[in-house]
């Protein structure tokens, strides 16, 4: 079964709990969120693939390009835009 994938702009927030919470948007404004259309609230495990630039601004990371972001067994995975079909 082929996971769902979110496509779009990245806000990764670290909470205070040790979790991260990933928003993907349409915009960023001054590293914050705009139009949110998904989210991964207090994500235990969260890894960034290989070639992914998050920018760092305080307790939020954000990125400047459109990302691929899913679940795969627990772990909320953060990557380029796949070519594969």
């Amino acid at each position: 079964m082929k996971l769902p994938i979110d496509r779009g702009l990245v806000v990764v927030s670290d909470e205070a709990d040790g979790t991260q919470t990933i928003h993907i948007c349409a915009d960023i404004r001054n590293g914050e969120p705009v139009d949110v259309f998904a989210s991964h609230n207090r994500a235990d495990r969260v890894r960034v693939q290989e070639g992914v630039t998050l920018t760092r601004r305080g307790q939020r990371s954000f990125s400047t390009q459109i990302l691929e972001v899913f679940d795969e067994e627990g772990v909320v995975n953060i990557q380029r835009v796949s070519t594969r079909g």
